[in-house]
């Protein structure tokens, strides 16, 4: 395995990388936005304008379900886009 081999690693290790964030914060995107509508759904008081405290106040199932939801964005973004990536290097 020369340099060169070493190079073309560090290089796919980046994109990789790369994926992943983007694929994060598009998930987090994703989730503040199924979240907010989650909270909609559910009926909360002031709606969009609920803060996480306020929705814990009304339903505590709600608030977990709501921090749920935007902690799992995040991580499943990233799956989703490192194993979209994988998919693409196989072919």
């Amino acid at each position: 395995m020369g340099w060169r081999d070493n190079l073309t690693m560090n290089s796919q290790r980046r994109r990789a990388l790369l994926a992943a964030v983007v694929g994060a914060v598009v998930g987090a995107i994703i989730g503040a936005i199924v979240a907010v509508n989650f909270v909609i759904t559910i009926g909360i008081d002031r709606g969009y304008e609920a803060s996480i405290g306020d929705v814990f106040r009304e339903n505590v199932f709600a608030g977990i379900v709501t921090v749920a939801i935007l902690a799992t964005g995040p991580v499943l973004g990233a799956v989703v886009a490192l194993r979209r990536r994988r998919s693409a290097d196989t072919e």
